[in-house]
């Protein structure tokens, strides 16, 4: 038998072995959530505003673990391997569950068949800003540019293969375009570099990137998602200009180890939705840029497939994989 095998019906026994009675107290001590990337990033930022709603609703505290590495790797491979019990969970980004089984190699767990998805929680869409100097006002304006330079503009990711670049060569791939990718180390950085005129473009999340819009640092040309953003109304979607296909949002969701009791799921599950409901909740969403999903259990399966099989694709045609 695989060893892979071997361990995930491990795991199984060990998630059948819980004590009935511990799940039907479940919870009687605090909840940790794994948030697998860095302090006050975005998927950190996400956590921190969800965390206080689900406590009340659960009725037990809720602590946050930053464990990072590998982006995010560390930290989603640390929920994998915890005990099933519904006390360790992973609030974990779209590079948890769909860029990086798109572009590494090797991981040693599926994030499909090793976790339960408890629901989506929230987003924030790509932003696609240039430097303020570069001559072009539309998003017109910067294809004609690139395609009449070819080789010559250049854009910014957070770091190599991960969900900014992917968003990125989706952006070159629909448009046609021959744009010189150069990887900072993070996003923060990475803005700098647009700031001091190093870099022409950035795809970015909306929500850290739109300080710099607001104050005319940056422009911004076009937003990767079906609707318009609320927090930049005038800023047309990719779709209204030409390139439905570009799509892409840094997003965050809850899951458990795949062998977590079914009624600890659904006890988490029941604690979500009451969050999502919750005025005092979407207007801290609302004041950190982030917006809310609202898909059924069922949808959020179907999103995420589509994620990863979109990622997929673009990783392939781009030639992009880590190591």
């Amino acid at each position: 038998m695989a060893p892979e095998l071997t361990r995930r019906r491990v795991l199984a026994v060990m998630g059948s072995l819980v004590p009935a009675a511990a799940v039907a107290a479940y919870p009687d001590r605090p909840v940790k959530l794994v948030v697998a990337l860095a302090p006050g990033g975005p998927a950190d930022t996400a956590a921190r505003v969800f965390a206080p709603h689900f406590a009340d609703h659960l009725g037990q505290s809720v602590v946050i673990e930053n464990r990072t590495g590998a982006s995010s790797v560390v930290g989603t491979e640390s929920v994998v391997r915890a005990a099933a019990d519904g006390y360790t969970l992973l609030f974990g980004s779209s590079s948890s569950f769909a860029v990086n089984p798109a572009v590494m190699k090797g991981l040693r767990f599926d994030v499909q068949k090793d976790l339960k998805l408890i629901g989506l929680v929230s987003y924030t869409p790509h932003l696609l800003v240039i430097r303020s100097s570069l001559a072009a006002s539309t998003l017109g304006d910067l294809v004609r540019l690139a395609k009449a330079q070819p080789g010559k503009l250049t854009y910014a990711s957070s770091g190599h293969g991960g969900a900014i670049h992917l968003a990125s060569e989706l952006f070159k791939r629909e448009a046609g375009l021959d744009i010189v990718h150069i990887p900072y180390r993070g996003g923060g950085p990475a803005v700098l570099g647009l700031l001091t005129g190093d870099v022409d473009i950035f795809i970015n999340d909306a929500s850290t990137t739109v300080e710099n819009v607001r104050s005319g640092k940056l422009k911004a040309l076009a937003i990767a998602w079906p609707k318009r953003s609320p927090l930049l109304p005038d800023v047309p979607t990719f779709a209204e200009l030409g390139y439905p296909a570009v799509v892409s949002s840094s997003w965050f969701g809850l899951a458990a180890p795949a062998a977590t009791p079914t009624d600890v799921v659904g006890r988490l599950t029941e604690a979500m939705k009451p969050v999502s409901a919750s005025h005092a909740y979407q207007a801290n969403l609302q004041q950190l840029g982030l917006e809310q999903f609202a898909l059924t259990a069922e949808q959020s399966a179907a999103f995420i497939k589509a994620e990863i099989d979109k990622w997929v694709a673009v990783a392939k045609s781009a030639g992009i994989q880590v190591e």
